[in-house]
């Protein structure tokens, strides 16, 4: 027993009949077992059903005298559902009644290997991983050698957590300014993948980045190539030049509503590379807390034009998030990582970069994808609808549910309203039914999803998680109740202290399962602060019940379990962007006047009274802390967390008392 999430109950009975699968999280192309154990042992006819969009498929087949049907099989769509009937059937006078399985769905994950260059007393070491991790998985390490990728180590196999470690390949005074990459084999049928190019940079000099950050004089929308510059930069820069004042104004008094798109043009510097794109696009304020935050707005991006950027699949909608509350600048990118070693079917993926409007340098944000509905982001099979629980009172929610839940819908089909909210409202009652969890329930909601981000939002102690703001979730066209994508985690990760959950900032702790109440206290400041915001509705209600499953729970054990290793490396991670981050990061936190974007790393002072009751800053405004000293203390903060948050939940899911 998980204490304080689940109360002991007797187990449940195993069905008389299963399918399961080797995996149910597979690249495109990677072959899987499906196998359906009838309980029985005999050799009798079995169908198994197939789904890979809205209509079932059938094949017929036998099981051997064991009960048992395996295949092997493989998919490229982003999602298959696999079931089993077994007719009745009479084997040597026996009677066996028909029998059924519950529905397992296997999900196809975006493969990626990332290459790591760290330099330490003058060596090279580089290092890969590949994601989703698959243990001895061979990985080449390339170098590039004028127009030609040569592979210098062939063939080394990845570890549990998809790392490579090829050691040192030769000295920084010798690789200045050379490239390299990895690339991971082809494996079960999926294809092998190459990482992006990372350059080895020259030793500290005191001389000028020779590289201007301003945007092409003849800006176009076709990427084009210039020469490696020989100190490269580790952060992206990102010009936006539009109509309006330059100097420090130009931060704060040209985009600033969420309905008027600002046209102009975007130029990218992709500094791992050294290639610059430009495209067309406008500009407006987006997000709900964060678009009243003057001194760095958030923005949505909309190109003319679909373009891929960044080597991110194309489209026309972009983000580029202010994270300003979340002065580690890191909280997010932890969430969506975390998210991926998850097993969440998407997740958004977001660079750092360095802004600069009409030549003011803005500071660090993070530009990448949003909740959109395309190919390589939320993709929908026919019938489906994108939803979206949120207590932000801008719009009218499309229904309420019977206990409360504002749901709005967002995209796919749209046309049929009440069809949702009925299904929807199926979801709910099962989930508070009396005879719950015996009911039936697991058929109407993708357990998978629901695991994935129960622990992403238990991780990270997300305060919206409690189906409060920013909740995705998918309408399937047969009445399924998906989780969608995770969104908004810079509040997250023990930045937020609410009076009522006085452990909510400290790494250890049940999260949603403790302290998610109907509604939050009635304390007056919150409407006072945030009157736009429906502080009074329901939360958290969802999981609470789900938690009270053992089933579930030993799905969130076994979830966990298979991620521990690749989440035991977040904090390490969280070092190596302190590492590449922390020259842009000092500026971002640097004083207008002497150069900086004029961010505070401590509280400001329209904050103090207000978010300084809820927000645990690592810096006060009067330790005259330097910059760079400033945020590094705040991502070391992070990491202690994160690392002292994993190892307590393996301890409970992993441990001794799990």
């Amino acid at each position: 027993m998980v204490t304080g999430l689940v109360v002991a109950t007797p187990a449940e009975a195993a069905p008389r009949a299963t399918v399961k699968v080797s995996r149910t999280s597979v690249m495109p192309g990677e072959r899987f077992s499906v196998v359906v154990a009838s309980g029985t042992r005999v050799r009798r006819p079995v169908v198994l059903k197939y789904r890979a969009g809205s209509s079932w498929r059938s094949l017929r087949a036998t099981t051997d005298a064991r009960g048992v049907l395996r295949t092997t099989t493989s998919t490229t769509r982003a999602r298959v559902d696999y079931r089993a009937v077994l007719p009745a059937t009479t084997v040597r006078g026996k009677r066996h009644r028909a029998l059924s399985t519950r529905t397992v769905t296997v999900r196809t994950v975006r493969p990626a290997a990332d290459t790591t260059v760290r330099v330490t007393g003058g060596q090279v070491r580089v290092a890969a991983r590949v994601t989703p991790a698959r243990t001895g998985r061979k990985v080449s390490l390339q170098r590039r050698d004028g127009s030609t990728w040569r592979t210098v180590v062939a063939g080394r196999p990845g570890n549990a957590a998809g790392r490579v470690d090829f050691g040192v390949v030769g000295t920084q005074r010798d690789l200045t300014g050379r490239a390299f990459r990895v690339v991971a084999g082809r494996w079960k049928g999926a294809p092998q993948v190459s990482g992006a190019a990372q350059v080895v940079p020259a030793p500290p000099t005191s001389s000028p980045d020779p590289t201007p950050d301003e945007p092409l004089e003849q800006p176009t929308t076709e990427p084009t190539t210039e020469p490696t510059p020989t100190t490269p930069p580790r952060v992206t820069s990102l010009a936006v030049e539009v109509p309006g004042p330059r100097g420090p104004d130009a931060c704060t008094q040209i985009i600033t509503t969420k309905t008027d798109y600002v046209k102009g043009r975007l130029t990218f510097h992709d500094r791992r590379d050294g290639r610059f794109t430009t495209v067309a696009a406008g500009l407006r304020v987006r997000g709900n807390s964060t678009a009243s935050i003057e001194r760095k707005r958030p923005y949505k991006v909309k190109l003319d034009a679909k373009a891929s950027l960044l080597g991110l699949p194309q489209s026309r909608d972009w983000v580029l998030l202010a994270n300003h509350f979340d002065r580690s600048l890191l909280r997010n990118d932890v969430a969506m990582r975390a998210a991926r070693m998850l097993a969440v079917p998407w997740a958004p993926h977001l660079e750092s970069v360095e802004l600069r409007i009409n030549g003011a340098p803005c500071g660090v944000y993070q530009f990448g994808e949003g909740i959109e509905t395309q190919d390589g982001r939320v993709e929908l099979g026919d019938g489906d609808t994108l939803l979206e629980a949120d207590t932000n009172d801008d719009d009218d929610p499309e229904f309420r549910t019977d206990r409360g839940l504002r749901v709005f819908l967002k995209d796919g089909d749209t046309n049929h309203p009440a069809r949702v909210r009925q299904a929807f409202q199926e979801v709910e009652d099962l989930l508070y039914d009396e005879s719950f969890p015996e009911n039936g329930y697991r058929e109407r909601i993708d357990v998978d999803s629901f695991v994935s981000l129960y622990l992403v939002n238990e991780l990270t102690k997300n305060l919206d998680a409690g189906f409060r703001n920013s909740v995705y979730l998918v309408m399937r066209a047969d009445g399924t109740l998906a989780m969608g994508p995770p969104w908004d985690y810079d509040v997250s990760q023990g930045l937020y202290e609410l009076g009522y959950a006085g452990d909510s900032h400290l790494p250890s702790g049940w999260w949603i399962g403790r302290h998610f109440h109907p509604q939050f206290p009635d304390d007056g400041w919150r409407q006072a602060l945030l009157p736009s915001q429906l502080w009074a509705e329901p939360g958290g209600h969802y999981y609470n019940r789900l938690l009270t499953d053992p089933w579930f729970v030993e799905q969130v054990r076994a979830r966990w379990r298979e991620a521990a290793p690749q989440l035991a490396t977040l904090a390490t991670h969280v070092d190596e962007e302190s590492a590449r981050l922390l020259e842009s990061a000092t500026a971002n936190f640097t004083p207008v006047a002497d150069g900086g974007a004029g961010q505070l790393v401590w509280a400001a002072p329209e904050e103090i009274g207000t978010w300084t009751t809820v927000l645990r800053f690592a810096s006060d405004p009067d330790s005259g802390v330097e910059p760079g000293e400033g945020w590094l203390r705040e991502t070391a903060r992070l990491r202690d967390w994160i690392a002292g948050r994993t190892a307590w939940m393996d301890e409970q899911l992993a441990g001794s008392n799990g």
